[in-house]
């Protein structure tokens, strides 16, 4: 019975809002998490997600018309958040809170207000890089201070801009930033700490995550007819086949340190954002599958829906986190949660 208890007490629970394809989910499940509950609006994501997370209870509806009480959802340990990043990327119009989409982040924070007494412990937010200095860093200042109110220790400490291709050995250069978020009903102090990036040398080699000895389906080729077909063909036969290369308006990219370019969840449109490589059979898009692999989601068993369109996939890859970087901080988040056992009600 003693066993039993302990073991309960230190199975971490968490909850995840905006989840889409459920990242976050995979990377505290991998370190022993029990997932609760997952909400997103995105309909074609919860095809994805209810295939990989069948145990796991899925509310399909906007966050906005999500409540505690109505939707009668469980309190969590850990509550996981990537916000919609539109609304302060660069690639987008930069409007923060003025966007509609920037102010879904104040529903995370009605949330955890509805929690009470029972909120979480931890908090795990993610958005692209420039949140951080969108309006002169005023936005994030807005979300430092709604943090703060309530509840929680997070100051400039608790939030760091982190590259896939540091922390993890996967070669995508993709920086985001990550947000840990303490409740100062259970810790005492501010005492999360963000790991230290890897070697250099632990980074695996790009082509190793690709599929090069079949042929891809003929969908990905570029036929010589296609208007880009000619911009690839003549940058790869000056740059090399080794190399990852992009589509930029009107120019193609190489990759020069043999990794991939950001994942981005536009990569399905068009030929425009898209990684590119040349294989025996011709010029070609890296496919759903191999995109998944960059982010860190593997073939053992992350299952792709065949009712997807394969721009629906890519959205989904792109919008992602990589699997592996939360992992690393999934681990710590839980070890904090744990230490709490015997030192104050939890």
């Amino acid at each position: 019975m003693k066993k039993e208890m302990d073991r309960n007490r230190d199975n971490v629970s968490v909850g995840s809002l905006f989840a889409a394809i459920g990242g976050f989910c995979k990377a505290f499940q991998q370190h022993g998490a029990t997932v609760l509950w997952a909400n997103d609006k995105d309909r074609f994501a919860a095809e994805t997600f209810k295939l990989n997370f069948p145990d796991v209870r899925w509310i399909e509806k906007p966050v906005e018309d999500l409540s505690v009480q109505g939707d009668q959802l469980p309190p969590v340990d850990v509550l996981t958040a990537g916000f919609p990043c539109q609304a302060f990327s660069i690639a987008g119009e930069k409007r923060g809170f003025q966007d509609t989409r920037g102010l879904l982040f104040l529903h995370i924070i009605r949330i955890i207000r509805e929690f009470g007494t029972k909120k979480p412990k931890i908090l795990l937010l993610e958005n692209v890089k420039n949140l951080k200095a969108h309006d002169k860093g005023r936005t994030f200042k807005r979300i430092q201070t709604e943090i703060q109110r309530a509840g929680y220790w997070f100051t400039d400490a608790n939030a760091r801009i982190l590259n896939t291709a540091d922390y993890t050995d996967i070669p995508q250069n993709r920086e985001r930033v990550f947000m840990v978020a303490m409740s100062q009903t259970h810790f005492q102090t501010n005492s999360f700490a963000f790991s230290n990036p890897l070697s250099p040398e632990s980074r695996r080699p790009v082509r190793s995550f690709l599929d090069l000895q079949r042929k891809a389906d003929p969908t990905f080729y570029f036929t010589p007819d296609s208007q880009y077909y000619e911009l690839f063909r003549q940058e790869i036969e000056k740059g090399g086949l080794e190399h990852i290369y992009q589509l930029r308006r009107s120019y193609v990219r190489k990759n020069m340190s043999d990794m991939c370019f950001t994942l981005m969840a536009n990569m399905g449109e068009g030929g425009h954002n898209q990684p590119v490589i040349k294989d025996r059979w011709g010029i070609r898009k890296l496919t759903p599958r191999e995109c998944a692999r960059l982010q860190g989601y593997e073939d053992s068993w992350f299952q792709i829906s065949n009712r997807l369109s394969n721009t629906q996939v890519y959205k989904q890859i792109g919008n992602s986190v990589t699997v592996p970087l939360v992992a690393r901080l999934a681990e710590g988040v839980i070890h904090h949660v744990q230490s709490l056992n015997g030192k104050r009600e939890v």
